[in-house]
């Protein structure tokens, strides 16, 4: 598919998507594109997985990169982070652990417990704590059960 047409697609409907496969130039493109349909730079996790002979090697990061504007300001959203790891962690056979960060981040933006870019008014280090706590109690749980 064309980048252009792959674009429009993927505004006027998603979920017709599961994997996009491209080259770099245009999979920053659209990786920018998709992440504002999910709430915007700071949600969006990335991974690159390369298919090899003897498995696969990956390497994952948050699409938004390490934002240099925002250093020392307490304003960047830390999900995407959060949801990078957890995408990690699938990869290497961890379901439930991925899981588990997910439905943290996910319980956070639910309870406005984020950063302004999804409707929060919590700094970086607050959403991130609140979102670190989650997971840590969700854990405790799993101890005690």
């Amino acid at each position: 598919m064309y980048i252009d047409a792959l674009c429009l697609r993927l505004v006027q409907t998603p979920e017709h998507f599961q994997v996009i496969v491209t080259n770099n130039l245009f999979g920053d493109i659209v990786t920018d594109l998709a992440s504002a349909l999910q709430g915007g730079l700071g949600m969006a996790a990335s991974a690159n997985v390369h298919a090899t002979d003897a498995g696969a090697v990956a390497m994952f990061e948050p699409v938004h990169g390490s934002a240099p504007p925002l250093v020392g300001k307490d304003l960047a959203n830390p999900f995407a982070a959060f949801l990078t790891t957890g995408m990690m962690l699938a990869h290497l056979g961890w379901p439930r652990e991925a899981e588990r960060i997910e439905r943290a981040v996910a319980d956070a933006v639910a309870a406005g417990r984020c950063t302004p870019d999804v409707g929060g008014s919590l700094g970086t280090k607050a959403a991130g704590s609140w979102v670190r706590g989650e997971i840590e109690r969700s854990l405790r749980e799993t101890t005690v059960a």
